[in-house]
């Protein structure tokens, strides 16, 4: 008789549980349901772009180190970086620094 018990008492524990876990995903769903929406009405409403949107290429050639990271971020290879190695100092000096342009207009 006994084990009958202890089995009856973990089934009320877990349907506590249960209705605990279900209860709190109603709590999250109702706190999200008091939002206000973040989608805006595009050609009525535009959206203002942040100084550091990632869309933006800003480039100083005096304080470029030529280590070609903006050429392995760029998902289209737009930019082009000419280098040459300055073996007595060990370092790399920049050359040239392009931004091709023709991936971005469309014909």
């Amino acid at each position: 008789m006994f084990p009958m018990v202890t089995e009856f008492m973990n089934y009320g524990q877990q349907t506590v549980r249960a209705a605990r876990y279900i209860g709190q995903g109603f709590m999250i769903t109702l706190s999200h349901a008091n939002r206000l929406p973040v989608t805006i009405q595009y050609p009525y409403e535009k959206l203002i772009t942040s100084e550091r949107f990632r869309g933006r290429i800003h480039f100083e050639f005096d304080k470029c180190i030529a280590c070609e990271v903006c050429v392995r971020v760029c998902p289209i290879d737009l930019p082009v970086v000419d280098w040459k190695l300055e073996t007595d100092i060990r370092k790399k000096r920049l050359l040239n620094y392009i931004l091709s342009n023709k991936l971005l207009i469309n014909d």
